[in-house]
């Protein structure tokens, strides 16, 4: 007997609540959102902003998806009992479903108005990819090209305010989380940083949130792989400036005045 025909291979399988990621990931054929093309690029050009907004609207796509099948498990069960016979004692005084069915209905309608951007967003995108010229970069010369060569990220990049949020993220103490679908996400952290900073390192992409978990249940942030030099070059160049033996050896490199991170007592979430 012939075995069977393998099927074709195809995009990655996602969760079934991860509409939009589907979406995106079959389009471009790619494994992950950030495999799209311009994910890497500079956010002021048009494609790194095409990018980033269709990693966001993927996204909000998936937590709509995720809460319509929420409330339609919650409705398949009330259904069942019904179907069993076991709601006639329970007190129905708002009907079966009550407002459960509005809400799903608004659900709805927020997902095909998202499926819809989102699919115009990547079409664009595709244009955009496909019309951006080729990369030429310019390598430095002489000494120059001596003092980049294997150079940290210059602490300098960010202020002080953006400084201690990098490290509050380095140390799991910052958290994205939304109440609601229509509500946007918002920064929680025991630590002494400002929302603006944080979102600041976010659109840098010095910073990432864990989306393994709900942004209803709060996702926390952690640092990217660029997020990660740019804070060892931030604590090596407070080490260095509070190093007394540092600042007095003739030999030691002329830093940047970098004011040091403050550090906080580490408080429970």
């Amino acid at each position: 007997m012939n075995a069977l025909p393998s099927p074709p291979a195809g995009p990655p399988s996602v969760h079934p609540t991860k509409v939009g990621t589907a979406l995106v990931l079959a389009v471009f054929g790619v494994e992950r959102l950030s495999a799209i093309p311009g994910w890497h690029d500079d956010e002021d050009s048009p494609l790194g902003r095409s990018a980033d907004e269709i990693h966001r609207t993927a996204r909000r796509l998936d937590h709509v998806q995720q809460n319509m099948v929420a409330l339609a498990t919650t409705i398949r069960r009330d259904m069942q009992r019904v179907i069993d016979g076991d709601d006639v004692d329970l007190p129905q005084t708002h009907g079966l479903i009550g407002s459960s069915a509005l809400s799903l209905d608004l659900l709805c309608a927020r997902r095909a108005e998202l499926h819809q951007h989102l699919d115009a967003l990547t079409q664009l995108h595709k244009i955009l990819a496909a019309n951006r010229p080729p990369a030429t970069p310019v390598r430095p010369e002489g000494p120059a090209a001596a003092r980049t060569a294997g150079a940290p990220l210059r602490p300098a990049n960010l202020n002080e305010a953006q400084r201690r949020a990098l490290d509050a993220v380095a140390r799991g103490r910052v958290h994205l989380q939304a109440g609601s679908v229509r509500s946007s996400a918002r920064v929680t952290t025991s630590e002494p940083v400002s929302a603006a900073s944080v979102t600041v390192l976010i659109k840098r992409k010095l910073v990432e949130a864990d989306t393994r978990t709900s942004l209803y249940q709060g996702q926390k942030l952690r640092l990217t792989a660029a997020g990660t030099r740019l804070h060892a070059a931030v604590v090596g160049a407070a080490s260095r400036q509070a190093s007394p033996a540092a600042a007095a050896s003739p030999e030691a490199p002329v830093q940047v005045p970098v004011a040091g991170i403050h550090q906080v007592p580490r408080a429970g979430r």
